[in-house]
Formats: C-alpha cells, structure tokens, sequence
C-alpha cells in the first residue's frame, strides 16, 4: 500500500493554461510544509521571513526572487512581528506557476528553448535569483499579471529566457529533491520547524524537540536527518545565526547582546558558530552589511514597484 503524500496545493488553473499567475497580499505568508507539482517562480514584492526548502534556510524580504522545482517541499515562514494581531505589517507576493508539461511533454525540448529548459533541471535545487535582476524580473512579473492569452505567453517565456541566461543567482539545496514526504512526515517537521522557529531563543532540549515529533530520542535523531539533512543541533544553530545576521542587518545592539537574544550565552560559542555558517566574524557581517540596505533605497524600491502596477 502507497503512502499518503504530503501536503499538497492543488492550484485553481484550467486545464489549456500553460501559465498560471498569482498575486497574494496577506497578513502572513502560509506557513505549512507544502509542495505542488508545478514549478513557482515567486517575487516577494513586500515581506520578511525564512525560506524553508531543501536542506536550506535562506532570509527573503522585499524584492527577493525565488524559483522552486516541481514537487519541492518548502514553505515561506514570516517574520515572528507578521503574527502580532496588532502589527499593520503586509506580505504581498506574485508567482508564475507552470509544469514543463503543461505546454506539451516536448515544448521546452525544442532547440529554441533549450536553455528554459537548463533552468527548469537547475530548479530541483532550488533558485535565488540576487539583486541587480530580482527586482527587474519582478517589475516584470507585476506588469504581466494584467495580460492575458499571447501577450501573457510570451512575456513569460521571456521572463524565462532572461532568468535562465542569467549567472546571478545561488542554489538554495546542496542536491536535488523532488520526492516530498509523506503527509504526517511533513506535519511532524512542520511542528518541529514552528516550535524551532517560536523558542530558538530559549534552550530547547532533545527530548522537548523530540515529543513535539511524537518520537524517541534515537528515532527523532535518524527521522530528522533524513528529512533536512542535517543534525537537529546543525539545523538549530542555522536558525540561530539568521535570526541573528537579520538583527546585525538592522539594528545597532551590540554582537554580545545580539548573540545572547538569539540564543548563546557564551560570546565565543556564537562567534564560532556565526563563522561557521557565514564565513564572516559578526563584525565583519556587519561592516560588509552595513551601507547595503538604508532607508533611502528602501524608498526608492517600494516606488519602483508602484510604478510597475501602474
């Protein structure tokens, strides 16, 4: 007897679309482990959070450009403030979805679109897409949800082709994956990434982590390795050290107070670990950080993408 498959999204295209566009404007974006058969480009047009996918955590916020393979587990966790009743916060997103089937089982095989379909392969990996082509390409994206039949068709296949030929984007997983797990796999990682997620300040025990997943210590260990490839301690330190690269990003506490909020009493143990997953000591993220983001480009972002829903 099959297992059941895990949380599945069926999307609400017809049948003869071969793309389908989707623009989302929440208080949060949805938080559960999922997966679709369709590939999602999607550009988070306002937001901040984790991405969750693969054996990676990866920060998004506005103007980040993501391309998920078909099948790929993921979810798009926000910011903890996004959760607050009294927060006026929003978190506005547009994807493409499409399957390298849904135009025809050959389509992306023709010489023509060949190098689409490079771009559809390295998706099983997972796709950022960096700054200098993320915000055009969702300016794009923003234009093309009001266009329908032909003009919608080619401009997406020419939003494809610019993203394919494209050398600035990073992988999100270390390897492939396009086997998403059973559903009450992915309810019991979902719990535990939620749990991580809401007391990775506090010191969150094995045998805590390992009851929320319903198994014993031993068994929890193997379970959760096999699904994130990655230690509970490796994947609980990850989180650590994002939450705490976002802080450093935006704040002027200083690396002592910042490492202890996120976690870590001890400043050497976090130095360590921070080191370890960015290749930079706190104070060299920050300096590197330090004049990339300021207010004035914030405000010229959000007018650019105004402008493109004008």
């Amino acid at each position: 007897m099959s297992s059941v498959q895990s949380i599945y999204f069926k999307l609400p295209k017809t049948v003869k679309e071969g793309f389908f566009i989707q623009y989302d404007e929440l208080t949060h974006f949805y938080d559960q482990l999922h997966h679709h058969p369709e590939l999602q480009l999607i550009y988070i047009i306002e937001g901040t959070g984790d991405l969750f996918i693969g054996d990676s955590i990866t920060p998004f916020n506005d103007g980040s450009l993501f391309l998920i393979g078909a099948n790929q587990n993921h979810l798009f966790k926000s910011d903890p403030s996004y959760f607050d009743v009294e927060n006026a916060g929003k978190s506005r997103s547009i994807s493409i979805f499409f399957s390298d089937e849904s135009l025809g089982n050959t389509f992306f095989e023709i010489n023509e679109l060949s190098t689409i379909q490079g771009l559809i392969k390295r998706a099983d990996r997972g796709i950022q897409f960096l700054p200098g082509i993320s915000t055009k390409i969702g300016a794009r994206m923003i234009r093309t949800r009001g266009q329908s039949g032909f003009t919608k068709f080619i401009r997406i296949l020419k939003i494809l082709q610019r993203l394919a030929e494209s050398t600035n984007f990073k992988y999100l997983a270390d390897i492939s994956s396009t086997n998403p797990p059973s559903e009450e796999d992915s309810r019991r990682v979902n719990s535990v990434i939620n749990y991580i997620l809401k007391h990775y300040k506090e010191d969150i025990k094995l045998e805590t982590i390992a009851d929320i997943a319903h198994y014993s210590k031993a068994a929890f260990c193997k379970f959760f390795k096999k699904r994130t490839r990655k230690t509970f301690c490796e994947f609980l330190n990850e989180v650590r050290i994002s939450q705490a690269c976002k802080q450093l990003k935006k704040t002027d506490k200083n690396i002592s107070r910042v490492g202890y909020e996120c976690g870590y009493n001890n400043i050497s143990h976090f130095n360590r670990q921070f080191k370890k997953f960015t290749g930079l000591t706190p104070r060299e993220y920050i300096k590197k950080h330090e004049n990339s983001v300021t207010d004035q480009s914030k405000s010229h972002y959000h007018e650019f993408v105004d402008n493109a829903f004008t």
